[in-house]
């Protein structure tokens, strides 16, 4: 289990939720370079039309260094400027527990 974790908050600008998720849905493709992210989750607020919530999961302190250096990283902060109304909020997370239930697919 992934001892790095953090939970974002995601705030979109008026109408650009759409384009902050497509942006997201790229990005997830990108990981494949980052081999200490071992979870990247994203989802859509269904009680608010500008939020976006994204759960990371990283194999340790390394991982977690690496995924702020990645290039991928540094041209999605580009994206996001772009469609962010504020700053995103960091809630680090200790993960303790998780289970992907193998009869439902992911995606």
């Amino acid at each position: 289990m992934s001892e790095f974790g953090a939970l974002l908050q995601l705030t979109a600008q008026d109408g650009k939720r759409d384009e902050l998720l497509r942006v997201l849905g790229n990005y997830v493709h990108t990981l494949d370079g980052e081999p200490g992210t071992s979870l990247f989750a994203a989802a859509a607020d269904p009680n608010d039309a500008d939020l976006v919530w994204v759960w990371e999961e990283f194999a340790d302190s390394a991982a977690v260094r690496e995924h702020f250096e990645h290039d991928f990283f540094r041209a999605l902060q580009l994206e996001l400027a772009d469609l962010l109304a504020e700053p995103v909020a960091v809630r680090p997370l200790a993960p303790f527990a998780r289970r992907v239930n193998p009869e439902v697919p992911a995606e």
